[in-house]
């Protein structure tokens, strides 16, 4: 506080010159405390903060922890880290020479954990690491476990794998760890120095006090976010994966402020659909494409097997675990990339089916920056199996004689800043091309994440990254159209006086562009009682090309076109052509005296059309 009016005077006794001295002391002292003071902030590599201490007082942590976006279809995602800060506060207990308290930690989710466990260290024992003040330098083991692996050790333990328990599987617990007290001195288990009395300006410096912030960073947790119920579609939102904490010690006071954090926004990886690129094509060529679209439902949601391997206390983001080989010094577990899996149903017999061996895909931006790779010997559920060398090519799903297929994809190449997408082209033709295609089927596609499997996969070491599919998904299906089309003319006579005049025409020849085609229509008659006349029920008529017309009358049909004529009949026709785009015309006439004296004409009504790909899916 400044006084309101200062003396010029010296006070009364002391002269002018001494009490220059003394202010010149004081500040001569006060230079000298602040070099100290930067000294050892310089010395121990800290910023300003909580006074160092050798006592125990009340030790308060707060949680933090990173929030990245995972695949809700995932039942094996990696979550965000969570760090633990910790300070010693109010120091008012005695000395603590160990330099640390044993603390137990848990952390439980919203669902459940799904790390791994065994690598020969029990079956309880997973790949969820614990990592004290950034000692990540040695390979953990069972328990708790101290060693001397560069500066950074500090007397901190080794990093601690969590146990998983069967009974709380949404758990994870660390037992026994020794947490050191911020500024405190640094002996017990750490062996790297006697304790000290006085940690004033040495905290940070191996072998003689601990910093005057503790860390601990729960690193390399995997979630089964699938249990969160993936949604239909990318409009459905990310839902959020938390993480409870919670901090005992038996011989200390350590509080943990808040222990509830957000770990991860699981939203949708993928989403699917897919539609015929030329509907007509089947009839025209006897073969048809359709485009099987998968679309990331956000950047970083599809993975390469080339990002880097994970390590404690570096989160990637990746497929990797941590290495658990105590023995081999084998390097860390190589990433799994996406594999994408779309499996047709319902396929017609004789059709065969091929895809690419490898798909080069665009980005909205332009960007060709993902690539696909075919993965041959894949199952059903896209385990197993390995990508063939990156080639030009097809692959056979199908051969006319199965009803379903699966191709199951690998990324070989992904850029993680970029939501990308990719339309895989999926051929249909006849497996004897002196066939024509069956007409008329519904082929329903699907395309998921994979592998897939239940949403509640094993722990053990060896279990892969798994999804399920999104729930209230309809599959997309695709129409094989029918190559051909059904006339219906509801009303043809020749009865006393009336006769009726018939004209089909193939219309698939015109200025627009439409594909030729050619075909034989059947003719069939029904009314009451027709169907048991010998060779009235069904005629049929020479092939019709492109542009070509077939006239006749009942009464005297048309012997050049090989019909016949019908006598005294009266019901309705049916005239199926295995082309597309038939038109029928009728013409009813009464004549009396050889005078027509009535007519009437109609279309015929058309029962069958060619009809686009049918998709029951939408993709945005």
């Amino acid at each position: 506080m400044v006084p309101a009016k200062l003396s010029r005077r010296p006070a009364r006794g002391v002269s002018v010159r001494s009490s220059r001295a003394a202010g010149w002391a004081f500040a001569s002292a006060a230079r000298a405390g602040l070099l100290a003071m930067a000294a050892a902030i310089v010395a121990g590599g800290q910023v300003a903060g909580p006074a160092p201490s050798a006592r125990l007082g009340v030790i308060r942590c707060s949680a933090t922890a990173a929030t990245p976006l995972v695949r809700i279809e995932g039942t094996a995602e990696l979550v965000g880290d969570v760090v633990l800060t910790c300070h010693n506060a109010e120091p008012s207990v005695g000395f603590e020479p160990k330099g640390f308290v044993d603390v137990d930690i848990g952390l439980s989710l919203n669902v459940a954990v799904a790390n791994r466990s065994g690598f020969g260290l029990g079956p309880d024992v997973s790949d969820a690491v614990l990592v004290v003040n950034g000692k990540n330098c040695a390979v953990p083991g069972p328990g708790r476990t101290f060693g001397s692996c560069g500066p950074e050790g500090g007397g901190a333990q080794d990093p601690m794998p969590g146990r998983l328990d069967a009974t709380l599987p949404h758990s994870l617990r660390w037992s026994g760890v020794a947490l050191p007290i911020p500024g405190a001195a640094i002996g017990g288990e750490g062996g790297d120095g006697e304790p000290v009395a006085d940690c004033s300006g040495r905290y940070g410096v191996p072998g003689g006090c601990h910093p005057t912030t503790t860390t601990v960073r729960l690193t390399n947790i995997r979630a089964n976010a699938a249990e969160l119920g993936a949604p239909g579609g990318q409009a459905s939102g990310a839902v959020a994966v938390q993480a409870s904490i919670s901090i005992r010690a038996a011989d200390a006071t350590v509080l943990l402020e808040d222990g509830m954090v957000r770990v991860a926004e699981a939203a949708s990886g993928m989403v699917a659909s897919a539609a015929l690129v030329d509907a007509d094509r089947l009839c025209s060529h006897g073969e048809t494409v359709a485009e099987v679209t998968i679309a990331e439902g956000f950047a970083s949601a599809f993975k390469d097997a080339a990002r880097p391997t994970f390590h404690p206390g570096n989160p990637g983001w990746d497929e990797g675990y941590y290495p658990f080989s105590q023995s081999s010094g084998a390097p860390a577990v190589a990433s799994t990339a996406t594999r994408v899996s779309i499996a047709l149903s319902g396929l017609p017999s004789g059709v065969q089916v091929t895809v690419p061996a490898a798909v080069l895909c665009s980005s909205p931006e332009g960007l060709h920056s993902l690539a696909l790779g075919f993965v041959a010997g894949a199952s059903a559920d896209g385990t197993g199996g390995a990508v063939i060398p990156w080639r030009a090519g097809t692959r056979t799903l199908a051969d006319g004689r199965s009803s379903h297929a699966v191709a199951v994809y690998e990324v070989t190449r992904t850029e993680t800043v970029v939501q990308e997408e990719c339309r895989i082209p999926i051929r249909f033709a006849p497996a004897d091309p002196t066939t024509k295609p069956t007409s008329g089927s519904s082929v329903t596609v699907s395309a998921n994440l994979a592998p897939s499997g239940t949403a509640a996969p094993a722990r053990s070491s060896t279990v892969l990254q798994r999804f399920v599919a999104p729930k209230r998904q309809v599959p997309t299906a695709v129409r094989l159209i029918g190559c051909g089309t059904t006339l219906f003319f509801p009303f043809v006579t020749n009865r006393t006086n009336f006769d009726t005049a018939i004209v089909i025409s193939n219309t698939s020849a015109d200025p627009l562009g439409t594909r030729h085609q050619s075909g034989r229509c059947t003719l069939r008659y029904h009314s009451a009682g027709a169907e048991s006349q010998d060779g009235l029920s069904a005629q049929a008529a020479i092939e019709l090309e492109a542009g070509d017309q077939l006239a006749f009358t009942l009464s005297s049909g048309n012997a050049e076109r090989g019909i016949d004529p019908i006598a005294d009949f009266q019901g309705y026709l049916v005239t199926q052509c295995d082309f597309q785009h038939a038109q029928g015309f009728a013409f009813v006439t009464e004549q009396v005296n050889g005078a027509a004296i009535l007519a009437q004409g109609y279309l015929a009504e058309i029962l069958s059309e060619p009809r686009l790909a049918a998709s029951s899916a939408d993709a945005r």
